[in-house]
């Protein structure tokens, strides 16, 4: 056995997940959008790819995070396409909302929280990478910026949630009702699988 075996895991392969996440930001139509959200996965590539999306709440496993953000994406683009709202900005916000995880959580085969996960979070952790992600391009156009930054900000959906602001663009309230939905579908299917419904 390998030690990677016995590690619970997304039951997508990672491999699969990579390459479908590759080809969503592809289909990103700005192209500042879409090159932010390459030197995003250029980056962070190594930890997007295997990070769990939480300790025990949600996807709380190997390849976790890219899992949900896949899911978000699938069916945030749906109601993207349903409401005529911005679908470049729901495949960012899937990309971006929980990138904070990756420093806020630590994974080596178990997962812990780092020391800036326990003192910041992963909301204000993530928006100083996206900060420092948009630096790369001095063009970034300002209202762009300021439209991800507050999905990534309002993504819980609401302040008692951990959000420090509410959802108030289409954007972002399409992006926090999905984000909230993946996670509870995944609570619900765990809970029905354990208890044997």
């Amino acid at each position: 056995f390998r030690e990677e075996d016995c590690i619970p895991s997304s039951p997508r392969p990672i491999a699969e997940m990579w390459q479908e996440l590759q080809n969503r930001i592809a289909e990103v139509k700005r192209p500042e959008i879409r090159a932010l959200l390459e030197r995003i996965i250029a980056t962070h590539g190594d930890r997007l790819k295997i990070w769990p999306a939480a300790m025990t709440v949600h996807h709380a496993y190997r390849g976790g995070l890219l899992e949900h953000l896949l899911k978000i994406m699938e069916v945030g683009v749906l109601l993207a396409d349903a409401y005529k709202v911005d679908r470049d900005m729901i495949i960012a916000g899937a990309v971006l909302h929980d990138l904070g995880k990756t420093e806020e959580l630590t994974y080596e085969g178990a997962t812990g929280y780092s020391v800036s996960g326990n003192l910041i979070g992963h909301i204000a952790i993530g928006l100083g990478m996206l900060r420092d992600a948009i630096r790369q391009d001095p063009a970034f156009p300002d209202d762009v910026r300021l439209a991800l930054e507050h999905i990534v900000l309002s993504h819980h959906g609401a302040r008692e949630n951990g959000s420090p602001v509410l959802p108030l663009t289409l954007e972002a309230f399409i992006f926090a009702t999905v984000d909230d939905l993946d996670a509870k579908m995944w609570q619900l299917r765990k809970h029905i699988a354990d208890r044997d419904i």
